[in-house]
């Protein structure tokens, strides 16, 4: 979930009430319409199933374009199913998202579904579908400017730079308004929490299990609030916190990036990595920035060189995951040698170009999302002050955090913004945070399960950004016995003996998961592979990134990133149908 200063990264909102009372469900109340609290009555339609293949069946899904007009324009959902392997045994359905604002979930649960533990692929259909504006549902598509919007300075030191970067953020906003206006104000996460509801119902389920990763946390506490009489098993892995103010969010996600950066520079020295045979790699990378910073590196295996925005996105994307610290290290060790192909090409995977150099439309579809979710400041002179705070908080990603903003200062529609979810008499949700994740801090994830009233916190001692079904068994198991019989660890239940939680570094090792006699035998030992799909490469090999962005577009942000955001080790290689026109 970084954003665009950092190319989608920095947005970061201002969360200032959710919606009144009258908003949610009320539990005493009886079901709501589908879809519709507070909003009128929506009837979907039943889903006409067809062949998409590796066993799975795809659909369209009507829905309002204003929920609150739920009898006038609509618009189109795209949505995948791999039903129950074992249909005697179903239990439901599990839908999921990987987050982004702006990942397809589409693209996503063809990998996902196929790494997940035999007993949840075997007792539950697996149901994806791309939130409204994103993929294949009626998108937003204005990313023309995508590349210049990446190569804006993220560190502008002189009123040119300055100026260049306003001039591209209110083009690229003015782009978006005149491509897809009538949408815009209407793919908030909360009409992405109605259109679940009402597609739960077109399914025929009373309830629902679901995981989010990232921004799909965000979706899944928005659902939970506004419809906890629905919710069955709701895992949320990497949790944002919506009750922070824009700076303050800003702030922590860009602590967060520079934990991991530190991580990172701890673990090559350690290694003597290639950028750490001569010397500090702290100073290699600021040689890199430097030499960017004086004239773009020349990329001869990429289609434009390294200037400063790419040298930092390509830095952000490999932090995710530390299946991309080696590909990070060959990139620098590349550009000190005047080669910033590596660096470019962080930054395409991160933004998921496609083969044929395209790109997808995760982009606008993030700042759609992240500009009405949160109330960001309009006048773009805020964010040069920005800058300078939190470049003293954060050396390295600071300014680009307010840089990336700069589009939300230019974006039309009016903000909604959200509050933190309280999820009143839902069932208990699991929330997971990582201890060094850092795209979603593990700050965000406990003020999450803190602010939810039926929640508990498990953690993951490690790096990373995300964790459950990629390769830590003691995760797995107890998210897996969760799902399967609604089990839950205890308060405290920790995995993992990477760093311990922020402001406990005299904590203890993690706890172990559960033990024989409270993991049920039938997944008992059926965690994820060690090594999902293009795992850690050897420790001079490239790994692909598959990184999205969030928000603005550099650093710092509310809600996340998307596909890759979930598995920065896994490539989503998949052919998209072709898309239809946005409104």
């Amino acid at each position: 979930m970084a954003r665009t200063a950092l190319a989608l990264f920095a947005l970061a909102l201002v969360a200032l009430g959710l919606a009144a009372c009258s908003d949610r469900e009320s539990p005493q109340a009886g079901p709501p319409e589908p879809g519709s609290p507070g909003g009128g009555t929506f009837t979907p339609a039943a889903l006409d199933w067809s062949d998409c293949g590796s066993r799975a069946q795809c659909a369209e899904f009507t829905v309002p374009l204003d929920w609150d007009d739920p009898a006038g324009e609509t618009i189109t959902l795209s949505v995948i199913r791999y039903p129950a392997r074992n249909p005697a045994e179903r239990i439901g359905v599990i839908m999921a998202n990987p987050g982004g604002p702006g990942g397809s979930a589409i693209d996503f649960a063809r990998v996902w579904q196929s790494i997940l533990a035999a007993p949840i692929r075997d007792r539950f259909d697996i149901v994806a579908f791309d939130p409204r504006g994103v993929g294949e549902s009626t998108p937003i598509l204005c990313h023309d400017r995508l590349q210049a919007l990446v190569a804006v300075d993220p560190d502008p030191d002189s009123e040119a730079e300055w100026q260049q970067a306003e001039d591209v953020s209110r083009a690229f906003a003015e782009d978006c308004e005149r491509a897809a206006g009538r949408l815009l104000p209407h793919v908030g996460t909360r009409d992405v929490a109605r259109d679940m509801d009402a597609l739960r119902a077109a399914l025929g389920e009373e309830q629902l299990s679901y995981v989010g990763y990232s921004y799909g946390t965000t979706i899944g506490a928005v659902y939970a609030d506004l419809f906890p009489s629905r919710v069955r098993a709701f895992v949320l892995d990497g949790g944002t916190d919506q009750s922070l103010d824009f700076e303050t969010l800003v702030v922590t996600q860009m602590v967060g990036f520079e934990r991991a950066l530190q991580a990172y520079l701890d673990d090559c020295a350690a290694r003597r990595c290639a950028i750490a045979r001569d010397g500090d790699p702290r100073q290699a990378i600021s040689r890199v920035l430097a030499a960017a910073e004086q004239a773009p590196i020349p990329a001869p295996g990429a289609d434009r060189p390294a200037g400063p925005g790419e040298v930092q996105l390509g830095i952000i994307s490999a932090l995710y995951s530390q299946y991309t610290w080696n590909q990070l290290t060959q990139a620098l060790a590349s550009a000190l040698r005047g080669d910033g192909t590596g660096l470019v090409n962080l930054t395409d995977q991160y933004l998921q170009r496609n083969p044929d150099g395209s790109y997808p439309n995760l982009i606008e579809a993030n700042y759609a999302v992240n500009a009405l979710d949160s109330a960001c400041p309009k006048d773009p002179a805020a964010y040069r002050r920005m800058a300078e705070r939190f470049a003293a908080i954060a050396p390295t990603f600071g300014r680009s955090a307010a840089t990336s903003s700069l589009v939300c200062a230019f974006w039309k529609a009016d903000p909604q913004p959200l509050s933190a979810p309280r999820a009143a008499g839902s069932a208990p949700i699991l929330v997971i945070a990582t201890t060094n994740d850092p795209a979603t801090p593990y700050e965000w994830g406990r003020a999450l399960s803190e602010q939810l009233e039926n929640a508990v916190l498990l953690t993951y001692r490690g790096e990373g950004h995300t964790i459950y079904a990629q390769g830590d068994r003691c995760i797995d198991e107890i998210v897996n016995a969760y799902l399967l019989t609604l089990a839950l660890p205890k308060p405290g239940t920790a995995c993992g003996d990477g760093p311990p939680p922020p402001g406990e570094r005299g904590a203890t090792p993690g706890a172990s998961p559960p033990t024989e006699a409270e993991t049920p035998a039938s997944f008992r030992r059926q965690a994820t592979p060690t090594a999902p799909a293009g795992q850690p490469p050897a420790d001079d090999e490239a790994a692909p990134a598959g990184e999205p962005a969030t928000w603005g577009y550099w650093l710092a942000g509310l809600m996340l990133l998307a596909v890759a955001t979930a598995f920065a080790g896994i490539g989503v290689a998949q052919t998209r149908r072709a898309r239809r026109p946005g409104p």
